[in-house]
């Protein structure tokens, strides 16, 4: 009888010793994993989220870069990481739902638990400021009439803008040529050239650049306050949305009251006046999704863009 007591008592125990361990998340500092380098957009997400996060779990909050791999590096890192909650990903579109249909990757949508989302920018067609086309209408009417001509610039085969360009020549029953180069820079320059006729940016593109380009169309469901005469692409009669967006995700396995904690602290900071401002000067809107809604999103842009790489014949075997 006395042992069934002692193991009875020591299981209670137990109980109220990770009830006690579970209150103090967190102990120590929280790491954000950024799969890119120092710098690009992504990690001057985190580092703006960070501070207002760490106020709000009431310890330190620390960026980390891990890239390599088109963002694969630190996305597989994060999964691989304790399921403690010390390890939170910002993880963007490309990392979570193009690359793991383009390669054999150690993980996948179920690889991670969902926090939030934390930004989400439209991104739109860029053409040169002299272009012929002025509105989706034109561009298609073109593709149509001359098949095999239009040549569409891209930041790399597999990309979201070229996955973007799959999903517009798919619903417009066009064709374009595809044209990689190494970054939005060298893809500009190609446009200027004449060597492509268009490509897709981030929208903010649009006002740094506007005496050199003007853009066709927001791939976007509605129109936005700094860019409200352009189109979207749904008003011109193609309905797509290819935002550009970034959330933080934990390993597969967190306890759910951590997990909570994080969602919690990235609410809080995703509505830091520090955060939107910044956001703002960077002409990314402040778009916020809890967990359960952001792993929804997320699971349905994986689907769309399989289907699209899929149908491109761009899957991995």
């Amino acid at each position: 009888m006395k042992s069934h007591i002692f193991k009875l008592s020591a299981a209670v125990a137990g109980i109220c010793l990770g009830t006690v361990a579970m209150a103090e998340f967190p102990e120590r500092a929280v790491t954000i994993v950024v799969p890119f380098s120092a710098g690009g957009g992504t990690d001057i997400t985190a580092r703006v989220l960070a501070g207002p996060m760490a106020d709000a779990l009431g310890t330190e909050v620390v960026v980390k870069n891990t890239d390599g791999a088109g963002g694969t590096i630190g996305a597989a890192a994060t999964a691989a990481a304790r399921d403690d909650g010390y390890t939170v990903g910002l993880l963007p579109v490309g990392p979570m739902t193009t690359q793991p249909h383009l390669r054999n990757l150690p993980y996948g949508p179920d690889s991670f638990d969902y926090v939030c989302l934390a930004y989400s920018a439209p991104s739109a067609i860029v053409v040169r400021k002299d272009s012929e086309f002025n509105s989706l209408a034109d561009m298609i009417e073109f593709g149509k009439e001359n098949p095999d001509v239009l040549n569409f610039g891209v930041q790399a085969i597999g990309s979201i803008p070229h996955v973007a360009g799959l999903g517009l020549a798919d619903a417009a029953g066009i064709d374009f040529t595809y044209v990689p180069y190494a970054g939005s820079g060298p893809t500009f320059t190609a446009m200027l050239d004449g060597s492509v006729h268009m490509f897709v940016a981030h929208v903010s593109f649009l006002t740094t650049n506007a005496d050199q380009v003007k853009s066709i169309a927001l791939l976007s469901d509605e129109r936005i306050s700094t860019a409200s005469d352009l189109k979207t692409a749904g008003e011109q009669g193609v309905d797509m949305n290819f935002p550009i967006w970034g959330g933080l995700v934990v390993p597969k396995g967190v306890d759910p009251e951590v997990r909570d904690k994080l969602e919690t602290a990235c609410e809080a900071g995703v509505n830091s006046d520090a955060f939107v401002e910044r956001m703002e000067s960077l002409g990314t809107p402040v778009v916020y999704m809890g967990g359960d809604e952001f792993e929804s999103f997320v699971r349905a842009e994986f689907e769309r863009n399989d289907g699209l790489l899929s149908a491109a014949g761009l899957k991995a075997e």
